[in-house]
């Protein structure tokens, strides 16, 4: 059984990826009070208008509503936005649990309101229970933005120890992550990464048939990942490199800050860029596997917060593609580890530039002589079968 908001607002939802939930599984869905159409509506937009990362990707520059909006979320809306549907939602599966048989709870967050509902049911009924994080609650890399009162800290770290010190397993995405959180909770933590799905990639269309070399970039680019020396690098090469504007392709799909338009608008490439907000997920395979460089961009970070344990989803979904990859980022990160231990491309750091010259410069050639520089090797690890049976133990250890 699945358990989810009826009504929530998400930045995209593409219907396509439904066809892999399986017939028979039951989904319940209750309606959620959310905070997004108030703020639209003080931003003078539609009030059903999809609402973009608070502070992260903005299509403007931000003005006092925003600010507001952001601090308003902070240190009212704990844990985060979907606060609202917490109590309805232990009304509503008290009730059900009360007709329903069910061996064990998964939550999955953020939201990380979906743990506190977790919370309640544990602390009610006794059901074994695995909290698993896809990222940090008081660790994340932008939890400083929101400008917290000492009170709205306190409530965040009290929650989040809650669920860390009852909940039966707690799972994390990245190895860095589980050590920050082993630490925070005082207890151990399984590490169970994103992945690709292999059925995705085995019927698609391969292959490119213009000639452009391809840098792609998929899902949201914000400005906490803003490229900016490889924007300076590509213009730079364009004019020392006979035929490379004109080869160039800078595909992006996703949401983008309006920073990034500007900034290469500036930079001589606005007629490089093929930009696309919205793809459907067939549709963004079908481009990975066209591209020729596939862009891996972490977070610079904010603070004392620990970035090097990000692991973006679109990662294993690289790889599944087999196509070559360059990381911006910290070379030390989980990402470059795994990078390096599957043989799949590079990592630089943002802001060196004589190495991402370089690397660009090989990838260029490369692709001149129709070749790939590094092609990803022993991803079976990552396939969502194998990552399944990793949580499948986890519910065995809990319920037995």
């Amino acid at each position: 059984m699945v358990f989810a908001p009826e009504n929530a607002n998400y930045p995209v939802i593409d219907e396509t990826t439904f066809k892999d939930i399986p017939s028979d599984t039951e989904v319940i869905k209750t309606p959620v009070l959310e905070p997004f159409g108030i703020f639209n509506i003080l931003k003078g937009k539609k009030k059903d208008e999809k609402v973009r990362d608070v502070f992260l990707v903005r299509d403007e520059k931000p003005g006092l509503i925003h600010n507001l909006g952001v601090w308003v979320r902070g240190n009212f809306f704990i844990p985060d936005a979907r606060m609202l549907w917490i109590k309805p939602s232990v009304r509503y599966l008290r009730k059900y649990l009360k007709t329903h048989h069910i061996d064990a709870i998964i939550s999955y967050g953020p939201p990380h309101s979906t743990h506190r509902i977790a919370y309640a049911l544990k602390k009610e009924f006794g059901i074994p229970w695995i909290a698993d994080f896809q990222d940090p609650w008081t660790q994340i890399d932008y939890f400083e933005k929101f400008k917290l009162t000492e009170g709205a800290r306190s409530k965040h770290k009290q929650q989040e120890q809650e669920v860390l010190k009852t909940a039966d397993k707690v799972v994390m995405v990245s190895k860095s992550w589980c050590h920050d959180l082993a630490e925070l909770g005082g207890r151990p933590v399984d590490y169970i990464p994103f992945g690709y799905d292999y059925d995705d990639f085995k019927n698609a269309n391969q292959g490119s048939e213009d000639k452009k070399f391809r840098i792609s970039h998929f899902g949201t680019l914000g400005i906490d990942r803003n490229p900016d020396e490889l924007w300076r690098v590509l213009a730079s090469l364009c004019e020392e490199i006979p035929g490379f504007k004109d080869a160039l392709q800078i595909d992006l799909a996703g949401v983008v800050d309006y920073t990034i338009f500007d900034e290469l608008t500036e930079a001589g490439l606005k007629d490089n860029l093929v930009y696309n907000e919205f793809l459907k997920k067939d549709k963004v395979v079908e481009a990975m596997l066209k591209s020729d460089v596939l862009l891996l961009l972490l977070n610079k970070g904010f603070g004392e917060y620990n970035v090097k344990g990000r692991i973006p989803a679109k990662l294993f979904e690289y790889l599944g593609s087999r196509r070559q990859i360059l990381v911006l980022g910290p070379e030390d990160s989980d990402v470059a580890n795994i990078v390096a231990q599957t043989k799949a491309g590079v990592t630089i750091s943002y802001n060196n530039n004589q190495p991402l010259r370089t690397a660009i410069r090989q990838f260029y050639e490369a692709w001149l002589r129709g070749e790939q520089l590094y092609t990803p090797e022993h991803i079976e690890e990552y396939n969502f079968k194998n990552l399944t049976g990793k949580m499948a133990g986890l519910l065995d250890e809990i319920t037995k």
